[in-house]
């Protein structure tokens, strides 16, 4: 029967560790089938190892490599994979003793099966909680140190605590509390990072609208003096085709004509937040010389918010025109086309493929990352191809967010 309870528990541990790594640290990058196998073979090595050498230690190590090494298949960032997996092991232990302190050498108890269960509510809640937020890629500040302390908790939990005995219940809520804190802190850091993102998106809007209004402004100033001068334009014009001076008269037309220039207006498409955003990153790439083929085939109404629109093209666009500053030969072509309520951005341009980017002070990957993360909400896929030369973007999405 103790046979049977340990692995029911065991059972109930990894597929709790599974709900927690998976809701933490969202997409895997392997098939749903791969990575139920991964986590089938924690299952299957943990249960055999202790049923055959009943050794703690090394039940202990098994523990802590195995969510490590599934944590890898996931598409984060390397420091939140450690902490995430490393957190959970020592949460997870320090939850194990504190029942055989609170239960005593039960069958319940000493199975693991009172504590799988704990840990499984503990991870649903944390589930349901991080589900209905929305979480930014970003990396933590405090990665090392949130690392750390986790480890540390474990390492101080082995050297002081043997036996379980009654008066080191106190040291086991403490290093529990400890390792609930590291995620208060992650989570405050978190709401910060979101708080910055959206205020820089801000930002970015304000550039986009401010460049829209000025060429608008433009436009408007020209046409508003062309009219008001329009009488005496035609009055010198007939003088001079009196005179037969054709030269005169060329000369006179290409001035009317510089009068008349604007600053070159590149989407029509109605829909202000894509014009602005468009015509804002097209005009820094044309200011760099650069070849600029454009079309955009969508209405002037979409179902993506402006946040969302700014992420994903303004973090492409500058992408792009990032690498335009690094050729010789610059061309940019960026198609955009609606059809029956799909998406369809293509974003070519020439690059040097050993060329670069650097941090400067900005996290690196992690437009890329916050770009998937917003597609995700559309049901939406980025595609990246290059041939040396040009690097291709594509990105397929619908016009409706869940």
């Amino acid at each position: 029967m103790s046979i049977v309870l340990y692995v029911t528990s065991n059972l109930i541990h990894v597929y709790a560790i599974y709900v927690f790594i998976d809701s933490f640290l969202g997409k895997s990058l392997l098939s749903r089938k791969i990575k139920i196998l991964s986590y089938g073979g924690y299952f299957f090595v943990g249960t055999a190892v202790w049923l055959i050498t009943k050794a703690p230690m090394l039940n202990l190590v098994l523990n802590i490599a195995a969510p490590i090494l599934i944590s890898m298949q996931y598409e984060n960032f390397l420091m939140k994979k450690l902490f995430g997996a490393i957190s959970s092991c020592a949460v997870c232990m320090f939850i194990d003793w504190a029942t055989i302190v609170i239960l005593g050498n039960t069958v319940t108890a000493q199975s693991g099966l009172m504590q799988g269960v704990t840990v499984l509510m503990a991870s649903s809640l944390f589930r349901h909680y991080h589900r209905n937020k929305e979480e930014l890629p970003f990396r933590s500040k405090y990665s090392w140190f949130l690392i750390f302390t986790a480890a540390g908790t474990i390492v101080v939990g082995v050297l002081t605590i043997s036996d379980i005995k009654s008066h080191d219940c106190f040291i086991v809520i403490v290093l529990l509390c400890i390792n609930f804190l590291n995620f208060y802190i992650y989570n405050m850091e978190q709401k910060e990072f979101a708080t910055t993102s959206k205020l820089k998106m801000i930002e970015m809007l304000n550039n986009y609208y401010r460049n829209q209004l000025c060429v608008l402004s433009e436009s408007h100033n020209k046409i508003r003096f062309l009219k008001h001068d329009f009488k005496n334009h035609i009055n010198r014009l007939k003088e001079l085709v009196d005179s037969g001076d054709t030269d005169e008269m060329k000369k006179y037309l290409e001035s009317m004509e510089s009068a008349v220039v604007m600053k070159k207006e590149y989407s029509f498409t109605g829909n202000k937040d894509i014009d602005s955003l468009m015509n804002y990153e097209l005009s820094m790439a044309a200011e760099l010389g650069t070849s600029i083929s454009y079309k955009a085939d969508i209405p002037s109404t979409l179902n993506i918010n402006s946040f969302d629109s700014t992420i994903i093209l303004g973090n492409l666009m500058d992408n792009a025109v990032y690498a335009l500053k690094n050729v010789n030969e610059r061309i940019l072509s960026v198609h955009l086309l609606y059809n029956k309520g799909i998406i369809r951005v293509d974003i070519e341009n020439t690059y040097d493929p050993n060329h670069k980017r650097k941090n400067d002070g900005k996290e690196h990957g992690l437009g890329i990352m916050s770009v998937k993360n917003v597609l995700e909400h559309y049901n939406g896929r980025l595609l990246a191809e290059s041939n040396g030369e040009t690097y291709k973007t594509t990105i397929i999405m619908y016009d409706h967010r869940d």
